[in-house]
């Protein structure tokens, strides 16, 4: 046993693999639902049209905001080094794309890294072309239909990249290796020396995070949620958000904390929810307290 944990490496932490798979599962379920919506034959197999549109535009809010809430409140640094090394560029990466090139990469190749700013830049776009369809009314008529065409072609790339990411990840042998990683956290370190060179791990030491840990990552993770409801409401409040729509009366009950509720909102009516906006600077300020001192590592 300790000769096999010898011979493999920590590539993920704990926080990395929960970030991938909150925005994996969702991105999952607003294509099945997104399409269920928008093809007359799948939306008629499924039935429920509502009901489709209450889980596509739920689940994009967990979408929208999920990773980046877990990222804040567990092991953030761990992101951060990501997020470094995607943006990180040179000669090496260039020379990745060009067929027949021999190169050395480093802890992402090329290749990974264009998904991971797909992702990202994606992501961008589909929240914002996604909330301009939902609150269409708020918008001028010109501006709805491009943000329609441009949330269903990006749908359509989306699907193809994510094909081709799937099937990299679970069949090519040079790279399914990251697939295994990305669910128990480490990969073969005779794997890594070969298909990532220039990365130099430090080793598949990964201890379980102290109980404290635990439950300050916990209502890290709790406040960043409500942080994220409350810039929403205070958001539909400032638009006039339909407030006959399930998903946006949903908003309004969550966040309808003692003293929240003196301001009524009114469809179409545009109002400045000082309530919302007291709750949600605090919970800033408690977010950023809860956020030191942290133990560097763990999860």
């Amino acid at each position: 046993m300790e000769i096999a944990a010898a011979n493999r490496v920590l590539r993920f932490t704990r926080t990395e693999r929960a970030v991938h798979w909150v925005q994996a599962s969702t991105f999952i379920l607003l294509l099945l639902s997104g399409f269920g919506l928008s093809l007359p034959a799948i939306e008629g197999l499924i039935g429920h049209r509502d009901l489709l549109r209450q889980l596509h535009l739920t689940v994009a809010f967990f979408y929208a905001i999920g990773p980046t809430v877990l990222a804040l409140g567990a092991n953030r640094a761990s992101v951060a080094r990501d997020v470094r090394d995607v943006e990180t560029w040179d000669g090496q990466d260039v020379r990745w794309l060009l067929p027949g090139s021999d190169t050395e990469p480093g802890r992402f190749n090329a290749g990974q890294k264009l998904n991971a700013i797909f992702v990202a830049w994606s992501t961008v776009a589909f929240t914002l072309t996604g909330f301009i369809m939902w609150q269409n009314r708020r918008f001028p008529l010109d501006v709805v239909s491009r943000a329609n065409v441009i949330h269903t072609d990006l749908a359509y790339i989306a699907l193809l990249v994510f094909l081709g990411h799937l099937f990299l990840a679970t069949m090519w042998p040079h790279t399914r290796d990251s697939f295994w990683a990305m669910i128990g956290g480490t990969v073969r370190r005779d794997w890594a020396r070969s298909h990532h060179p220039r990365w130099h791990p430090a080793g598949a030491i990964n201890p379980p995070p102290a109980g404290r840990e635990i439950a300050l990552s916990a209502i890290r993770i709790a406040l960043g949620w409500f942080i994220g409801l409350f810039a929403a409401r205070w958001l539909f409040f400032a638009i006039g958000a339909n407030t006959t729509d399930a998903v946006t009366r949903w908003l309004y009950d969550v966040t309808a904390w003692p003293g929240a509720t003196l301001p009524t909102p009114q469809t179409g009516v545009h109002v400045m929810d000082w309530p919302g906006l007291i709750y949600l600077v605090l919970l800033i300020i408690v977010f950023r307290f809860a956020n030191h001192p942290r133990r560097a590592g763990g999860w």
